[in-house]
């Protein structure tokens, strides 16, 4: 369905990202936001949540979300992928809030654990989930953890939980129980 106050004022230029917010980098080198930087963005007055490894701000388009704010609110400073996906068809970001993505997750300090950090292939400035999503065998396994993509696969046979508790999370991020069991 098109037309309507939905889409009036949806592609207005000149948003820019909130004031002292890193802006993603360019070039190779795992430029980008963070899951931490996210984090800190979790109210109605400034809201960021992460979409397919986009990171949005989307303060502005709160009170214009036709599922209302709440929706978007249960996830402030998360990564609402998942969930975005169930409802939402590719084109609803691009078409509808073009002027909310402000970067991109890549980047930030590496997670300690066994895993090594991916290298990214020159000109790109960092992995989405959808890249990630790509590995998820026990000869080609990646994760991610606290916004960096990490590369497990030699580590599987050594991790003391087992393979299964880091396969189990193949192609996807494993943060939020990354976290809990190690603090």
């Amino acid at each position: 369905i098109a037309g309507g106050s939905y889409e009036d004022g949806m592609n207005k230029a000149g948003a820019a990202p909130a004031a002292g917010a890193a802006p993603a980098a360019g070039g190779g080198g795992g430029g980008g936001y963070t899951l931490e930087e996210v984090a800190k963005h979790t109210t109605k007055s400034d809201c960021w949540v992460v979409v397919n490894g986009e990171v949005l701000d989307v303060t502005k388009f709160l009170s214009e979300h036709p599922g209302g704010e709440l929706a978007i609110l249960t996830f402030a400073g998360k990564d609402a992928s998942e969930e975005f996906n169930m409802i939402h068809p590719p084109d609803v970001i691009p078409k509808y809030a073009p002027d909310a993505v402000i970067g991109i997750i890549g980047g930030g300090a590496a997670a300690s654990g066994g895993g090594a950090a991916v290298a990214l292939p020159p000109g790109m400035s960092a992995y989405t989930l959808a890249d990630v999503a790509k590995h998820t065998t026990k000869s080609d396994c990646w994760v991610v953890v606290n916004g960096e993509v990490l590369d497990v696969t030699k580590f599987l046979s050594e991790h003391p939980g087992g393979e299964l508790a880091i396969l189990t999370f193949a192609g996807k991020d494993a943060s939020e129980e990354f976290n809990m069991i190690h603090p």
